[in-house]
């Protein structure tokens, strides 16, 4: 039976776009307190089902998932700015794919004009004009607020017209912001991008006895699978070894592993993986916000993504890649036990003092473990420990040796100690301890 909660969601997600609601009203349809309705509504707002709108209140809105926009929308942008929007609200939904800094004459304006751009402009009518001919959003910097002849066009060609008090240069760089953040936002891997949805998923349920878990076995060759109850809500994870001492007809919710560790599609692939190493998992069920089984994600789904992405181009903007593009390997000895690397730090990596920033010390020896493990074992590995016990001032614009040793090289668990040279002067010495993914 579903709760109050879960109905007042279905209820929203039946609205037809653009109808408004409210607390009050919701309260008063469904019979439940306003305390219910409030949580349920924040709820349908975080699932992108309601929007509070200017002047409107909250309505029903057509769901979509940020992160697949890959260009910000103009509403993004009213709202990373706080403009005011004075004509073409109806195309507040339009995405942004560039902006254009309007300080060039009229003439030569149209030709960097497209649809899916916004320029940023002062006082200046007639190019405001021009812009909005060309589909082009408008945001005029400075405080300045357009003619009522400007914001007629607008309504007319249904192009946003703005204004913000901010001048160009404050403009521009918080668009830009907002932009840079967009694009690495896409980029991160969420569960919903890998996980097997639950028409592909094999289960049991608490109905189920030894011999359906042996049928299943047989079946799919896995040994884990989840438990869901009548509702379908999770509620074990069961493998051959909980089920060893139980007879044919007992059921699984005996032997099952009770409350079992799950995720939602919303979490990043990097968390779960943590989680599975940590906790030595080798499936994950993935469930919605009501504890409902709707699929499973495996170790080796989250394995071959992250050999796959790693092929991939990456972000950058991320600093990560900035400094693994810097990290490049000299040598690796005959054994495969020691590895060398070298890195060229520059002034864009340095703290307050002048030296490289311990912070991206730390990230520079994680991505060594990582590279050299990579190169020598093969395997994919979360660092879940870095011990930093010597460490020196390094100097700006350094070039460093970067040395990679096995202290401990085990089919799970491994050490490396890292050692870095400038010069012949060792400058930091670290132990990394990280657990590879590559178990089955």
């Amino acid at each position: 039976m579903t709760t109050k909660h879960e109905q007042i969601i279905e209820y929203i997600e039946k609205l037809p776009i653009n109808h408004k609601i409210s607390v009050r009203s919701i309260a008063r349809n469904l019979g439940v307190s306003e305390g219910t309705a409030y949580r349920a509504i924040k709820e349908a707002e975080n699932r992108q089902l309601v929007a509070t709108k200017e002047r409107v209140g909250t309505v029903r809105i057509e769901s979509y998932d940020v992160r697949r926009l890959k260009h910000l929308t103009v509403e993004e942008i009213v709202n990373v700015t706080n403009c005011i929007v004075h004509g073409g609200r109806d195309g507040l939904d339009h995405e942004v794919k560039r902006f254009i800094i309007g300080a060039m004459q009229e003439d030569d304006m149209i030709q960097y004009m497209s649809p899916q751009s916004l320029i940023i402009i002062g006082n200046r009518e007639e190019a405001q004009r021009i812009a909005i001919e060309h589909d082009v959003s408008v945001l005029i910097t400075g405080g300045f607020t357009p003619s009522p002849e400007n914001i007629a066009y607008a309504n007319e060609k249904n192009v946003p017209l703005m204004s913000v008090n901010f001048d160009t240069y404050g403009t521009a760089t918080l668009i830009n912001k907002a932009m840079i953040e967009r694009a690495m936002q896409k980029d991160i891997l969420l569960v919903e991008d890998i996980y097997i949805p639950i028409d592909g998923t094999h289960y049991l349920t608490d109905q189920s006895v030894k011999k359906d878990y042996r049928r299943l076995n047989e079946q799919t060759g896995h040994t884990r699978f989840p438990v869901i109850n009548q509702s379908g809500r999770i509620i074990g994870i069961v493998t051959a070894k909980d089920l060893f001492d139980y007879q044919a007809n007992d059921l699984v919710t005996a032997g099952m592993t009770s409350h079992p560790i799950v995720a939602t599609k919303q979490m990043s692939v990097a968390s779960v993986t943590h989680m599975m190493i940590w906790d030595g998992l080798e499936l994950l069920p993935v469930v919605d916000d009501t504890q409902h089984l709707i699929g499973i994600l495996s170790r080796q789904d989250v394995l071959r993504t992250l050999q796959y992405t790693r092929q991939e181009e990456q972000s950058d903007n991320r600093i990560e890649h900035l400094l693994a593009q810097k990290l490049k390997p000299i040598s690796l000895d005959k054994n495969k036990r020691h590895g060398r690397y070298r890195f060229v730090s520059d002034v864009t990596l340095t703290d307050h003092v002048g030296g490289l920033s311990n912070s991206l010390l730390s990230a520079i020896i994680q991505l060594t473990v990582e590279q050299f493990v990579r190169e020598t074992k093969y395997q994919t590995v979360v660092v879940d420990n870095i011990s930093t016990y010597f460490m020196k001032l390094i100097p700006l614009q350094s070039t460093l040796d970067v040395h990679a040793e096995y202290l401990e090289a085990g089919r799970r668990n491994l050490k490396v100690e890292v050692t870095i040279y400038h010069g012949q002067t060792i400058m930091t010495k670290a132990i990394v301890t990280a657990n590879s993914l590559n178990i089955q």
